[in-house]
């Protein structure tokens, strides 16, 4: 009985937020932007919930989104050390949209670490962001509203600011070019023509 007692007493892993601001005014405009985030392992992706969140001039907005009054859809896709996120057209969803640098300020990532069933599901399968979704729901919460998301975990987990990142466009790796022979040393049979 006591070592039963024991094992229930074992302190687990405190409920952390992991919170990156990513700075991507020099990436716009455009219709897509990526940006390396480190933090997000392949643990991660596998175990933990990911929410993102769009800085607007006047909110925060919640990815995936549907912007009807600008007048895209914005998607977000992770892979292990990136993120990417997309811009298309509300009218049709596959035209590029190209948004104003004015328009977007920042990328807010918010990494839900805890073990805690009742925020982040069964460990053992896949995160479900569909328990945290309810939980929120259930305590009045507004998943699209960001302060409010940031209130309810502040209160059952800390939250561990990361900083703020300035995000650069990726530069390009340069081709190397080799010279070009004079058209006088260029023989006949090397030309081909093109259909």
């Amino acid at each position: 009985m006591m070592k039963d007692h024991h094992d229930n007493c074992i302190p687990s892993e405190p409920n952390t937020v992991e919170l990156l601001s990513f700075d991507i005014k020099e990436q716009l405009p455009g219709w897509s932007f990526s940006l390396e985030v480190p933090q997000i392992t392949e643990e991660i992706l596998r175990k933990n919930p990911i929410l993102f969140y769009l800085e607007s001039d006047k909110d925060c907005l919640k990815l995936p989104l549907n912007n009807a009054s600008m007048g895209y859809m914005a998607n977000v896709y992770k892979n292990v050390g990136k993120v990417y996120v997309t811009f298309k057209s509300i009218k049709d969803g596959v035209s590029n949209y190209y948004v104003p640098a004015s328009h977007l300020k920042r990328l807010k990532v918010l990494i839900i670490k805890s073990k805690d069933e009742r925020i982040c599901g069964n460990q053992s399968a896949s995160p479900s962001k569909t328990v945290m979704h309810n939980s929120m729901t259930k305590a009045g919460i507004n998943i699209n509203d960001y302060e409010d998301v940031l209130g309810y975990f502040s209160n059952i987990a800390s939250i561990d600011f990361k900083g703020h990142f300035i995000s650069k466009i990726p530069k390009r790796n340069k081709v190397q070019r080799k010279p070009m022979k004079p058209i006088a040393a260029i023989k006949k049979d090397e030309l081909y023509a093109t259909v």
